[in-house]
């Protein structure tokens, strides 16, 4: 068996006969890796998957199967598997894919044991210099939060290369395709975080300033449709766009102006759940001023957190958990806002969705 042959090369193993059992298990312990079956006699491989991802989200779950199945592959690794391997199992290649699981927690640990460190040294040296040790503070999280984000896409783009490599599993032109989308966008998606570390960076030295031209709003929101979409259809979400009538040609910075609402959308998309819906209205304040507000049905941000969310790695009570996200959209967000003048809100309320709105001053607003 798969647990005497583990024993043999050293590792220690805990067994469940049954998905009762197992769930009981990851309750009472924490494991560094975790080895299911697809299917179990009274319970989903995938429900197990998603309990030890709720426990214990650093913890290698490795999903086995007797069936070549694409779309079980697809959903496993959409669900956080580690990997994906079919039955019979070969003991090496188990033990290869257990050892890279364990080296990386190794490093996250070592990293985490890294942070904690320096914010020791930091504590240290507060009364000393207390603005110095509020901005190792912010390197420190930023390392923990974005080693976190990276490895988000990271692991997608791997997964999916893997089940295009491993010809064990049939892909049939369609899927393959299909894939290699799924990494185009995990790859888009690691090359925005990087870029809002720029950005971040370039806002904060003030290197970033408003260039305002004349554009048309509609062709602007097209824009942004065709870049978000992509993203969104990976978990079934709707996009609706309302423009209030006689709003066309309008004069203010185009490219920020796209990228405030690229990332309040991608914001409404992580915290709004699968199929849900996301609205993008632009109003008329008045003859000098829009109101661009991003509206979804999501799980809402509690009263004393709603001032929070516009910090700089600001990690928040979304609904009923905490998201680690890398915070950052939204604070870029409130400073392209600033610097056209303008103002950004939030109107919101747990597990009934959130409303961000933000106003710009124009010079023109041209009517159709």
């Amino acid at each position: 068996t798969l647990s005497a042959g583990l024993e043999e090369i050293g590792y220690r193993v805990a067994t469940a006969t049954s998905g009762r059992q197992a769930r009981r298990m990851i309750r009472k312990r924490s494991f560094n890796v975790v080895i299911a079956d697809i299917k179990l006699p009274d319970v989903s491989g995938l429900e197990i998957l998603e309990m030890v991802k709720e426990l214990n989200p650093e913890a290698a779950v490795i999903m086995i199967t007797g069936h070549a199945s694409v779309e079980t592959a697809v959903g496993a690794i959409n669900e956080g598997a580690y990997a994906y391997i079919l039955k019979p199992v070969a003991m090496n290649e188990l033990e290869n894919i257990i050892s890279n699981a364990l080296r990386e927690q190794r490093l996250l640990v070592e990293n985490r044991e890294l942070v904690e460190s320096l914010q020791q040294s930091n504590k240290r040296l507060e009364e000393a210099n207390t603005a110095l040790e509020q901005v190792n503070q912010t390197k420190s999280d930023f390392m923990a939060k974005m080693s976190h984000e990276l490895r988000t896409p990271l692991n997608s783009i791997i997964g999916f290369s893997e089940v295009l490599l491993n010809r064990k599993v049939p892909v049939d032109p369609e899927t393959e395709e299909e894939f290699l989308n799924y990494i185009h966008i995990s790859a888009k998606h690691l090359l925005d975080l990087i870029n809002s570390i720029l950005d971040l960076s370039k806002v904060e030295s003030g290197k970033i300033s408003i260039e305002p031209s004349e554009f048309d709003l509609a062709t602007l929101i097209e824009d942004v449709k065709a870049t978000i979409l992509p993203i969104l259809a990976t978990k079934k979400q709707t996009l609706k766009v309302e423009i209030e009538d006689g709003i066309s040609t309008i004069f203010a910075d185009e490219p920020k102006i796209k990228q405030i609402l690229l990332n309040l959308i991608s914001n409404a998309h992580k915290f709004t759940h699968r199929r849900g819906k996301i609205k993008v209205v632009c109003r008329r304040e008045n003859s000098h001023q829009l109101h661009y507000s991003v509206i979804d049905n999501g799980i809402g941000i509690s009263l004393q957190d709603q001032q929070r969310i516009f910090e700089d790695f600001g990690q928040v009570q979304r609904g009923s958990r905490t998201r680690g996200q890398a915070g950052l959209g939204l604070p870029i967000a409130r400073r392209l806002v600033e610097l056209h003048g303008g103002n950004i809100w939030v109107v919101s309320e747990l597990e009934q969705g959130s409303t961000f709105t933000f106003s710009i001053p124009t010079n023109h607003i041209g009517s159709s």
